[in-house]
């Protein structure tokens, strides 16, 4: 039966050729390329070029016509299916085809919302976002408080040099010795990092989108930070301002009411528009800047459509000019400033936007034309307060937000139009609805396949130089942190590398204090600007160590441990894809990335049983418009996951090219407490369609701190202390004797005893179908 297809451009539904073929493919991780998050697109199809659709694509076949839209853009859109809503995302228009000279169709392709997310980052840079949110006063008192205050800091001063090789009792390098006054820490020498948490936040403000998912509420997420080192040693920078226009002037021959507008005064942006009647011509803007309280130097960067184009460093108190060129009148453009001093400094800005161009009357003479906009600031007062963005690598913001679900191997998804889920992979595929499938498929044709499996998957990061690594290297012939795994299959090597290094922390024999080195290989030990790098912070410790404002040396008691390990519900997490020594613990870590957060896939997927299974459907429209990627679906006695799907919207037909699926049917979560341990934190997650979970008590000596919940969060548990626990058993070199198949410590001390309850958890769907899950503590 064909089905009636709608298709929407901006609000506006585009009439369509009645045989017609719309086909969309949909993938979100695919075993081609298990590192990279897919989304959904369809093959390029045809609308006519009517006297509906002309006007919404303003008659692109004839470039004489002024038109208003950009068509280089993609476009809001959305697909229906019958009235019922299936996929929204962004069209293209691709071209235009014209038969015996008359303009006959015109060719678009369809691209979901994960990609139209990456079009929204474009190539802007992580410092072009506005970061004033997180500045604090700069001196000694707030670093060393950063330090070794038990606030939830956003911003912390983790301690790892820049400037020379710390040492600790160390006879032969007193002036390096940080215990002793002579080689005290001195505030300058520590950088900034804020978390990762507040990244995302701030880029979510910036785009006006929404991220969820329980993750980003996750100590394994929030006890993350990237270290914001971009130069090789610290120099104080203020906090960042925009130059705050607040008067307009207009001189204009021509176009008054388009230069008046031309400046955006909530933002402090010069919009510099497309205008498709001008035949060529140029832009100038001057910003002229005046010191008007000391000779202290400040810098001006130029921002052109969120890229950094200009950087002017300037210093005194005369008048300096600041040119900026632009010649390419036909593209749009968003002009901004930013402005920062070394030390505090009042400035006033004056800016000149003058637009001189050419353009061909309707008498086809062709005039000159000069519009003038002139705008200017009060007094602007830049503070010693931290510039955060003076400090941020220099990452694009897609690669950073790409190399994020790298690391942990999570997966994005839309919402809605402007929300999007993060959540780790298996936790996704784990909230899937099971389909049986089995009446609309076609099973006289199927075709089985083995699974192309990688002859050799690797984990790595950027190559780290400080001389910690570079000795981890010469001794392991690995990078730290990285992990390579090999098989006796016949099919290609795949990398999956994240844009961040990974130093390694030294950890000062017989003492708490854990220190990192951005300094080369000895001997000349050279400061280096490394690559983005991620950091855990794990919790504030005790020590003796100096500190120094610069001047006077000081005794301090505990510090911010930060390294590559973390503590959450009394477990140790890792950021190493593999199984490393703690440089703190001096303990093997074994909840890497790669064991907790890609194991589980691969392991599916290399099943022995596995297959690549490639068949024809037709689905109810009920089924096609709510079936979502992380769905499983059964096709006989046989449980699959979704790979890739091909949808004919046309005609109903769906192709699926999938995976068996070995994972339990039923949900079920065993949660090992360690000894002594009476706090428990579980995320509840849920399953596609539930709309309420409770939890159920009863008969245990557990409780909860919430028992009915209407959305995904995390619930506390209280457990009781068992009066005989098992203990565990550690070898000398501190790494435990036995590791259980969960990753979980096996404790085998005697006498021991096992405290076994179940919690029961039960799922509503909007169907009004329940479903029940047991959480299984063990104590």
């Amino acid at each position: 039966m064909k089905r009636k297809v709608q298709v929407y451009i901006e609000g506006q539904r585009l009439e369509l050729f009645e045989d017609e073929q719309i086909q969309v493919s949909s993938s979100i991780q695919n075993i081609q390329d298990i590192s990279k998050v897919f989304t959904d697109f369809s093959q390029s199809f045809s609308v006519p070029c009517s006297q509906h659709n002309n006007p919404i694509f303003e008659h692109f076949y004839e470039n004489a016509l002024n038109g208003i839209i950009n068509p280089n853009l993609r476009r809001d859109g959305y697909i229906e299916i019958d009235l019922t809503f299936f996929r929204r995302g962004k069209i293209q228009l691709e071209s235009v085809q014209l038969k015996n000279g008359q303009p006959y169709a015109y060719k678009v392709t369809f691209y979901g919302e994960i990609r139209t997310l990456k079009d929204r980052f474009s190539e802007d840079k992580l410092v072009s976002l506005d970061w004033s949110a997180y500045s604090h006063y700069y001196d000694a008192t707030e670093v060393q408080m950063r330090v070794t205050d038990t606030t939830d800091y956003d911003i912390r001063y983790p301690l790892i040099s820049s400037r020379r090789v710390w040492q600790y009792n160390e006879p032969s390098t007193p002036n390096d010795n940080i215990d002793s006054a002579l080689g005290a820490i001195e505030y300058t020498e520590l950088f900034p990092a804020l978390k990762n948490k507040e990244i995302l936040r701030t880029i979510s403000v910036a785009y006006g989108i929404t991220w969820s998912g329980l993750f980003l509420q996750d100590p394994r997420f929030l006890n993350s930070f990237l270290h914001l080192k971009n130069k090789e040693t610290f120099t104080q920078q203020s906090e960042t301002q925009s130059p705050d226009f607040s008067t307009l002037n207009v001189i204009s021959s021509l176009d008054y009411q388009y230069m008046f507008n031309a400046m955006d005064l909530a933002t402090n942006t010069l919009r510099v528009e497309y205008r498709p009647w001008v035949d060529s011509g140029v832009h100038i803007i001057n910003l002229n800047v005046t010191a008007a309280s000391n000779n202290s130097p400040y810098t001006i960067q130029v921002f052109q459509n969120g890229q950094l184009t200009n950087t002017i460093n300037n210093l005194g108190t005369s008048s300096n000019l600041i040119v900026s060129l632009l010649n390419d009148v036909g593209l749009d453009s968003q002009i901004t400033y930013q402005v920062y001093s070394q030390s505090p400094v009042n400035l006033t800005f004056q800016m000149v936007y003058n637009w001189s161009y050419l353009y061909t009357d309707q008498f086809n003479v062709q005039q000159s034309v000069n519009d003038y906009l002139y705008t200017s600031t009060v007094v602007q007062t830049f503070t010693n307060n931290l510039n955060v963005g003076a400090n941020m690598p220099d990452i694009k913001i897609a690669d950073y937000f790409a190399g994020l679900l790298k690391e942990f191997n999570l997966t994005c998804y839309p919402i809605n139009e402007n929300t999007f889920q993060i959540e780790p992979l298996e936790d996704w595929y784990n909230k899937g609805t099971i389909y049986d499938i089995t009446t609309y498929t076609d099973l006289d044709e199927i075709n089985i396949s083995r699974v192309p499996l990688y002859k050799k998957i690797e984990f790595k990061h950027e190559q780290c130089a400080s001389f910690m690594n570079r000795k981890f290297f010469q001794f392991n012939g690995r990078e730290y942190g990285d992990l390579s795994n090999s098989y006796p299959y016949d099919g290609q090597e795949y990398i999956v590398s994240v844009p961040f290094e990974q130093p390694l922390f030294n950890n000062f024999t017989n003492t708490n204090v854990q220190v990192g080195y951005y300094l080369g290989e000895e001997p000349t030990f050279q400061p280096y600007v490394p690559k983005p790098v991620i950091l855990y912070f794990d919790k504030i410790q005790d020590c003796f160590l100096y500190f120094s404002d610069g001047t006077t040396p000081t005794i301090i008691n505990n510090y911010a441990v930060f390294g590559q390990d973390t503590t959450f519900n009394n477990v140790q997490w890792s950021l190493n894809f593999g199984q490393e020594v703690s440089s703190f613990y001096l303990n093997t870590i074994p909840r890497s990335l790669y064991d907790v957060y890609y194991r589980p896939y691969l392991q599916n997927m290399f099943n022995v049983q596995n297959r690549l299974t490639d068949v024809k459907t037709v689905l109810p429209l009920s089924i096609l418009t709510q079936l979502k990627l992380n769905d499983r679906l059964i096709i006989r006695d046989k449980r699959y996951v979704i790979n890739e799907m091909k949808s004919n919207l046309t005609t109903g037909e769906v192709n699926f090219n999938l995976l068996h699926d070995f994972r339990p049917l039923r949900r079920r979560k065993v949660i090992i407490v360690k000894p002594n341990v009476t706090i428990h934190k579980e995320p509840i997650l849920f399953p596609n369609g539930v709309i309420q979970a409770d939890i159920d008590v009863t008969g245990t000596s557990i409780t909860a701190d919430l028992y009915t919940m209407t959305g995904e969060t995390e619930v506390t548990f209280t457990i009781p202390v068992n009066p005989n626990p098992v203990t565990e058993i550690v070898s000398e070199d501190g790494v435990n004797i036995l590791v259980s198949e969960d990753g979980a410590d096996v404790i085998v001390a005697e006498p021991y005893t096992i405290n076994i309850e179940t919690v029961t958890l039960t799922y509503t769907y909007a169907n009004g179908n329940t479903e029940v899950e047991p959480i299984i503590f063990e104590f």
